[in-house]
């Protein structure tokens, strides 16, 4: 039966200690997966695995920030690939208060990042408070960077090919869909079968927001979703949340930690009446320990399952797994992976994604040891 791996990646790599949290994603077009985090040094660190070959094992891409000449990081990077411009890219807050953009282009003879610059600023757009969360949007040709200005407001950047391959600054969308001030940061995913795309975050309520923007929306505008564990009927936020996109089961879900520590989820389906359902305590639901910090949430498609990990107040990294059509509409609690792995204990939050391309999911962290630990799941 298979079962959960371990592997002290910048470690084993070569890679310097780590400070604050590791980001993670699979590069799928590449057949790669990569890790990037801030060092004591606080320059942006890369970890990359390439799928097939005699000896597969991570490698250390070296300091990022440094090889492409951009400036130290102030807080922790975020990373994603862009499937369908075969790129992949890096953003982080600076200590200049600026997001500060990576990139790295597949092919050629000699690839290498490169430093697209303090995006904030050649946009025009205000500085930042918090730190930076990209992604893309497949279905439209474009990527996205959110993020919490200094005034409370979420500012989006936006970057098409189609516009002169240059980053456009969206706005202060909070404020212009009358919405509530940000109290932390700020989390965005797609929903490609609705073609839309969504940002959520913790007011200053500690009601959890979203606002959200359709494909071909007249006016292209972003709309106001409103607080959608008040419409639910849910619990309030004592973290952060995170969203994401169940593209096999038509769904979208939200998840937060809850002042009373357990794992609240908040999910939504157009098949039931468009309104944002309560799914509750889930970890207080399956028996799961109870949580300390912001819980992270992925898809695995290929596997038709979704996941959410999070550190325990044990600091132990904890899973809970749902499967469609199989386990009567419920979560399940996984146990703490990194014990059935045989990893140490978690400093940071975790964070997870599936490698579809690999038939296989991946759970990332730092350990007290400042190592950044994998744990692997493959069928």
């Amino acid at each position: 039966m298979p079962n959960w791996m371990h592997n002290p990646i910048s470690h084993e790599a070569g890679g310097p200690a780590a400070t604050g949290k590791p980001a993670a994603y699979a590069w799928e077009g590449d057949g790669t997966q990569h890790v990037v985090y801030k060092g004591a040094d606080n320059q942006i660190h890369e970890l990359w695995f390439k799928k097939g070959g005699r000896n597969p094992k991570w490698t250390y891409g070296g300091a990022l920030s440094t090889i492409a000449g951009a400036p130290p990081a102030a807080g922790d990077p975020h990373g994603f690939s862009w499937e369908g411009d075969g790129t992949q890219h890096v953003v982080y807050k600076g200590a200049d208060n600026e997001i500060h953009e990576l990139w790295f282009k597949a092919g050629g003879n000699n690839p290498k990042w490169q430093y697209g610059g303090a995006i904030s600023q050649k946009a025009g757009a205000p500085a930042a408070a918090g730190d930076p969360y990209g992604f893309t949007w497949e279905d439209d040709h474009t990527m996205h960077v959110i993020y919490r200005g200094a005034e409370g407001n979420v500012h989006e950047l936006w970057f098409t090919k189609d516009g002169g391959g240059q980053w456009k600054y969206g706005g202060a969308i909070n404020s212009t869909t009358a919405s509530p001030a940000v109290a932390g940061d700020v989390a965005g995913f797609v929903w490609e079968h609705d073609h839309s795309q969504h940002i959520i975050y913790r007011g200053t309520d500690n009601d959890i927001h979203e606002l959200w923007f359709t494909k071909g929306m007249r006016g292209g505008e972003w709309k106001r979703g409103g607080a959608i564990n008040g419409k639910a009927g849910g619990s309030v936020a004592a973290s952060d949340p995170m969203g994401f996109a169940w593209e096999a089961d038509h769904t979208q879900h939200v998840i937060y930690r809850t002042p009373e520590n357990q794992i609240g989820e908040l999910w939504f389906t157009k098949s039931a009446g468009g309104q944002w359902k309560n799914g509750g305590a889930i970890s207080a639901k399956t028996g799961a320990p109870l949580a300390d910090g912001m819980p992270w949430g992925y898809s695995w498609e290929a596997d038709k399952t979704m996941h959410i990990v999070y550190r325990g107040q044990d600091r132990q990294v904890h899973e809970l797994w749902f499967i469609k059509g199989i386990t009567g509409g419920s979560w399940k609690y996984g146990a703490a992976i990194n014990r059935i792995a045989g990893a140490p204990a978690a400093d940071s939050d975790p964070v997870g994604f599936a490698w579809e391309g690999d038939g296989s999911q991946h759970v990332v962290y730092r350990g007290a040891d400042n190592v950044v630990h994998e744990l692997w799941f493959k069928k």
